[in-house]
């Protein structure tokens, strides 16, 4: 993580429970600061490596918390695929006979606009990026992002 240091006294600010707002403790000034796609990346630690283990990993932690914007297909207790709508974009991640397909639609009054199936790593780039975008407009999503953090 990034140091932010406090424009009123120099010292370095810590972060709140958010992730988002920072705070001095010497001189008690506040500061928001954005989130950006390299923060999101290192909190969507997943394994790669392992397809089974991102999968199951990614859903718990976004459709646990962002539900409505998603859709997990499960089948029992295995999970076959897992999308997230972040408008204008849709994130899909589906599990097919010689692996895991990450897919990255842009959507424009429902329709569909451009398809691109991407290497997983590139793909967890660009939801990271989109992620950013949301979590910069919408506190909500930023409050996720942080549990994703640890914070």
């Amino acid at each position: 993580m990034r140091e932010i240091r406090c424009e009123g006294c120099g010292a370095v600010m810590a972060p709140r429970p958010d992730g988002r707002v920072f705070g001095c403790e010497y001189c008690g000034a506040q500061l928001q600061a954005a989130v950006d796609a390299e923060q999101i990346s290192a909190g969507l630690r997943l394994d790669l490596a392992n397809a089974e283990a991102f999968l199951v990993d990614l859903s718990r932690a976004l459709h646990g918390h962002l539900g409505e914007r998603t859709k997990l297909h499960a089948e029992g207790e295995r999970i076959v695929a897992f999308e997230l709508h972040l408008e204008p974009d849709v994130f899909l991640v589906k599990r097919e006979i010689h692996g895991i397909v990450a897919q990255h639609r842009k959507v424009v009054r429902g329709i569909a606009l451009k398809t691109a199936t991407h290497p997983l790593d590139q793909w967890v780039l660009l939801l990271s990026k989109a992620l950013a975008v949301h979590a910069n407009e919408n506190a909500r999503v930023a409050q996720v992002l942080a549990t994703l953090r640890g914070a």
